[in-house]
């Protein structure tokens, strides 16, 4: 049996992931901040672990509670968003945060883990087309876009330097999604944004690993 883990797995994305993992025949580990609001997964026997993305202690922790072990998919799920402040209203107290959980935590996640993927494993990056330069119509969300922009560099780093080890490594671009995150005015049910990103993944290989790549299998440019 093949196992994943995915951070913040209690709500959204992380979620159905877990769910559609779970139902596909995959141990699920179902790592979230707050455990106890991902009820749903311990319905479905998945291992429930405590992990604050942004405490270096916590991501120790689950690499030790996890050793002697094969992940054999990390899905790097975990996010925040500061909000959409436009020129000449931003406030910055809050792009630490940003940067630490969308961009930093996810290396520190990969390279605590790394001895326990083996090859042919895969490193899944939670991204978003907002963070592709090449797509960047301005309109705000000046620290979301820097941070996703981030974490799409660490995961080309991240590909070229496991390659070696046959480790693949993409960025996901879930699409405008109803999440806490994406509201209801987005245009895409979560259910339909994770099937397609499994699909995504199935076919990841040495053709495709350290791209940025849109839910329904579209590269992006960077």
């Amino acid at each position: 049996m093949q196992t994943v883990l995915v951070t913040g797995a209690n709500r959204g994305l992380g979620l159905e992931f877990a769910r559609q993992y779970h139902e596909a025949g995959w141990h699920v580990i179902a790592a979230s901040r707050q455990p106890d609001e991902a009820a749903q997964t311990r319905a479905w026997s998945a291992e429930l672990l405590q992990l604050d993305v942004r405490s270096e202690v916590d991501i120790r922790s689950l690499a030790h509670v996890l050793k002697g072990r094969q992940i054999d998919l990390l899905i790097n799920n975990a996010g925040y968003h500061p909000g959409t402040q436009q020129l000449g209203q931003l406030d910055y107290s809050n792009w630490p945060t940003a940067f630490h959980v969308n961009a930093i935590a996810p290396l520190q996640i990969a390279e605590a883990l790394l001895p326990l993927i083996p090859p042919g494993g895969k490193i899944i990056n939670i991204g978003s087309r907002l963070g592709s330069i090449a797509c960047n119509e301005g309109e705000g969300s000046y620290a979301y876009r820097a941070t996703k922009a981030a974490l799409h560099c660490i995961t080309r780093s991240l590909a070229i330097d496991l390659a070696p080890k046959q480790i693949l490594v993409a960025a996901l671009h879930p699409g405008w999604v109803k999440t806490d995150m994406g509201t209801s005015a987005a245009d895409i049910e979560v259910g339909e944004s994770v099937s397609n990103m499994r699909n995504v993944i199935a076919t990841l290989g040495s053709h495709n690993t350290g791209l940025l790549i849109n839910y329904d299998g579209e590269v992006i440019s960077w």
